[in-house]
């Protein structure tokens, strides 16, 4: 999948390319195609822009071994949060796993224990052991 969004006047940030590369000290020479082809994307979606491959831009990006953000407490570190592993969707998930991860220091200050949900605004519902980090133990 690739997005496409606003990031000022005349301009737009074109992402959603992934590469399964290892760790940044490992991979410093990997040969990729994903800036042809979203500069490709780019001049698609937009044929009078001076999109240059040049321009692009890569970025290490953790991701989970199941594609879903990893949100919330360890339960074997106490006072131990994890906000990561969003991958390619960093930008497209990040407020709404931030209202996540903002609900379980809530609940952990003020002493609420095993709620299964996360509530987000627009009446939307996440199962909270869907993004906990225990789900890999």
């Amino acid at each position: 999948d690739m997005y496409c969004s606003s990031v000022g006047a005349n301009m737009a940030r074109i992402a959603g390319f992934g590469e399964l590369v290892g760790y940044r000290d490992k991979a410093t020479n990997v040969p990729s195609v994903a800036p042809k082809v979203l500069t490709r994307y780019g001049k698609t979606l937009f044929p009078e822009s001076n999109i240059k491959e040049a321009n692009a831009l890569q970025c290490f990006r953790p991701l989970s071994p199941d594609d879903l953000p990893i949100v919330g407490a360890v339960r074997s570190v106490p006072g131990v949060f994890v906000h990561s592993g969003h991958g390619t969707l960093g930008w497209t998930l990040c407020l709404a796993t931030s209202e996540c991860l903002a609900a379980a220091l809530t609940d952990e200050i003020i002493g609420i224990d095993n709620q299964k949900m996360f509530h987000l605004p627009g009446d939307v519902s996440v199962e909270r052991a869907r993004l906990s980090p225990d789900r890999f133990l």
